[in-house]
């Protein structure tokens, strides 16, 4: 009996292993989700080889490595501010009253001559000074009248024997005077009747054509004498100011014009050209900046006071470096910058360079193939996806 119990608890266990294996066998595998097969990195040297038909379908030019000495420039942050004397300030002449008339808006431009305000006078000392000054030009006329009638008579008079000579030379002498009075009395009214309205109002003007930036004052204010009114700022040419680390000025070409970009402009695009300005030196001792100004035309006033712009700033340093064009160089997935060396037998092989600036066409290299070497420039792009493969044009290579 012990026996048959031994048999069965073994026959037991033994199921029981054998179940417990079958449980922990690996369960087969899944598909994998997605598959990667071949690949060429691109930071890997590699030779392209097209029959001269797949040259031609895709336009291949070349131009040669040289060795030249080339402008370098630099791109700096400048401000545009207005030119020296270009914002005029007009205060009041004498303490008022603004008148009512119509003001020019904010941000219009005026021309010269043009009433800005009127300012009516507190005290008529104005109007009578014009007063005055039209009485003494009556005073005058009646006086250069009567003189000249007496000179007609005395001349008369010695024409006909009955009058001296004398007398009719002083007679002319008076006239002369009157005249010269008349003539004062009149350019005095003038100069107390200028700026000055029928009812006594002072027209205050803009002296120059410009913009009409700012207004201190409004229509029935009352000002004190000398309290500034408006400000105009003539924007047909314009300061651009560039601050320069102090360590980097000698490096700069200071006699030099500048190209005026907006900020974040593309290296291709053409800016506009500012020349050198003598200024008022200035400098920031916090950040080490010295200040350099460049006046610029702006004849379309697409530039106005307190823009900031890139600026193309030429170096002074004129070494001799390795170029090619532009289009030659291309740039990989991690930035790296590559060219194309054109070999016979229509080889192409890639070729690692190390691009220190552009101006504009044209690629400033620190290394590079030797001088003399052709390098792929149209077409350089379809070589780069016929390599890898990012377009149609794989199926040009041989």
């Amino acid at each position: 009996m012990n026996r048959q119990r031994r048999m069965l608890a073994s026959l037991v266990v033994t199921t029981l292993m054998a179940s417990c294996g079958r449980d922990a066998a690996p369960p087969a595998s899944a598909p994998a989700p997605a598959k990667v097969a071949g690949g060429v990195p691109e930071t890997a040297l590699a030779t392209v080889t097209l029959t001269a038909e797949a040259q031609k379908r895709l336009g291949i030019e070349t131009a040669r490595v040289e060795r030249r000495t080339i402008a370098r420039l630099r791109s700096l942050g400048g401000e545009i501010v207005p030119a020296g004397g270009a914002q005029i300030t007009v205060t009041a002449p004498v303490a008022g009253t603004l008148g009512d008339t119509p003001v020019p808006a904010v941000g219009s431009h005026v021309g010269k001559g043009q009433t800005i305000l009127t300012l009516i006078p507190l005290a008529p000392a104005e109007r009578d000074v014009r007063i005055e000054a039209e009485r003494a030009v009556a005073e005058a006329v009646g006086r250069q009248e009567v003189a000249a009638k007496r000179a007609e008579r005395t001349r008369q008079l010695a024409r006909d024997g009955s009058g001296s000579q004398r007398a009719a030379e002083e007679a002319q002498a008076d006239l002369v005077v009157a005249d010269a009075a008349l003539k004062a009395a009149r350019d005095r009214l003038a100069l107390a009747s200028r700026g000055v309205t029928a009812s006594g109002a002072i027209a205050l003007e803009a002296p120059q054509a410009a913009l009409l930036r700012t207004l201190h004052a409004t229509r029935g204010q009352a000002v004190s004498a000398g309290a500034p009114l408006f400000d105009l700022v003539d924007l047909e040419t314009v300061w651009l100011r560039v601050p320069l680390y102090a360590g980097d000025v000698d490096t700069i070409d200071r006699r030099a014009s500048v190209e005026v970009v907006p900020l974040g402009a593309a290296s291709s695009v053409q800016g506009v050209a500012a020349a050198p300005v003598a200024a008022p030196p200035t400098a920031d001792a916090t950040t080490a900046g010295i200040d350099v100004f460049y006046s610029v035309t702006n004849g379309n006033r697409s530039l106005y006071p307190g823009q900031r712009v890139a600026v193309r700033v030429p170096l002074r340093t004129r070494d001799e470096s390795l170029v090619v064009p532009r289009a030659a160089v291309l740039f990989d997935a991690f930035g790296g910058s590559w060219v194309y060396e054109a070999r016979d037998g229509g080889v192409f092989v890639r070729q690692r360079v190390d691009l220190a600036d552009v101006v504009g066409d044209t690629a400033v290299l620190r290394q590079g193939p030797s001088p003399g070497t052709p390098v792929v420039t149209t077409g350089a792009a379809e070589l780069f996806g016929t390599e890898f493969g990012g377009g149609s044009s794989r199926s040009s290579s041989s």
